[in-house]
């Protein structure tokens, strides 16, 4: 029984570092595409972590509407008061990262 355990836990834990150097590979390969997109939502988060002594994070995302998809962005609070709801332009990005908006 502890060996089915110790080999779940090894599983879990490859799976998890697989996942991330997938992300991390593909935010800096993935293609660069540009289309037609609407800003349709923006909001701000704040995440507080459990551990005492440590800081509130806030996190601002803006959400496009292409034709096909709804795509969201994590960006910088400078660059979040930049969007306005139903903003309409060309949307560059690339992975996760915006090029820019146009």
């Amino acid at each position: 029984m502890d060996k089915v355990i110790a080999i779940l836990w090894i599983v879990l834990l490859f799976l998890f570092w697989f996942l991330i150097i997938k992300k991390l590979v593909w935010n800096r390969y993935a293609p660069v595409k540009t289309v037609k997109a609407e800003v349709v939502d923006k909001y701000q988060s704040n995440t507080v972590t459990r551990h005492p002594g440590t800081f509130k994070r806030e996190r601002y995302v803006v959400v496009f509407k292409t034709k096909n998809e709804k795509l969201s962005f994590d960006v910088s609070e400078f660059s979040y008061n930049s969007y306005s709801l139903k903003d309409k332009g060309m949307l560059r990005y690339k992975g996760n990262r915006i090029i820019n908006f146009e």
